[in-house]
């Protein structure tokens, strides 16, 4: 009788990309809904525009200006990086818990989980700066560009906190305490809003300091975000610029993180 042939091992399936991506993803907006990130997104927002419109809207609306209309992009781009700092918590969190060693024996993508993470801060942005959008309109904020402008306006700071999540994300996931680090990236974060024509134009901080606040990446890309919205683009080059250099070091960082972390 013919004895029967040997049965060969099962192949291992690598998941694709788009699938542990999603499904990941799924998983981390999930997480921020329960874990109250996601009412962060919305509350954030809300209050940053209140505290900043409060006291500064008399002063600039009696010499002709619109505040709100002004002040939105600023808020806009603070959710940002809020976002971003909550992205090295998030990192941070799932690599004492062990996730990500976890995600290292599944048969996934290596580039999966942080793929995943920067999709769900895309994702948590996004509703935060619908909400700033949305409570800046109450006190008069209108887009009076073309809809191009107006994609222009949302995928700027979707592509800028995508960025700094990657930068925040290697940070938090190799730091031993994460909530340490998010503490301590609040510090340059409110100062390079503050030091910023997010809140009053250049001429209105002291001669010496005016280089500063009217070229750094803040002023930047607030200033074009102001210009789509006003449908009269501007400082279009500068916002493209600080974008792209972001995007390509955090690109850079991740990819470095990531194969120290699969190699050790």
């Amino acid at each position: 009788m013919t004895a029967p042939a040997a049965q060969k091992p099962a192949t291992r399936r690598t998941v694709p990309l788009p699938a542990a991506v999603g499904a990941l993803s799924l998983r981390g907006i999930r997480a921020s809904a329960r874990d109250g990130d996601l009412v962060l997104a919305i509350g954030s927002p809300i209050l940053f525009f209140l505290c900043f419109y409060t006291p500064l809207h008399r002063a600039f609306d009696a010499a002709g200006g619109r505040y709100a209309q002004y002040l939105a992009p600023v808020i806009v781009l603070q959710c940002g990086l809020f976002t971003a700092i909550v992205a090295a918590q998030v990192a941070g969190t799932d690599a004492r818990s062990a996730a990500r060693d976890r995600f290292l024996t599944l048969p996934i993508p290596r580039v999966a989980p942080a793929a995943a993470r920067m999709v769900t801060a895309a994702f948590r942005v996004s509703v935060a700066a619908a909400v700033a959008v949305g409570i800046a309109s109450v006190f008069g904020f209108r887009f009076h560009g073309k809809p191009l402008h107006i994609a222009a306006f949302f995928a700027a700071v979707i592509a800028v906190t995508v960025a700094l999540s990657m930068l925040c994300d290697a940070l938090g996931s190799s730091a031993t305490n994460p909530e340490n680090v998010a503490q301590g990236l609040m510090i340059p974060q409110l100062l390079l809003v503050m030091l910023s024509t997010g809140l009053v134009p250049a001429q209105g901080f002291p001669g010496w300091v005016q280089p500063f606040v009217r070229n750094q990446p803040i002023s930047v890309l607030a200033d074009a975000m102001r210009g789509w919205a006003d449908g009269e683009p501007t400082r279009v080059g500068p916002a493209a610029a600080w974008i792209a250099g972001l995007l390509a070091v955090g690109v850079a960082v991740i990819v470095v993180a990531g194969r120290k972390e699969a190699t050790r």
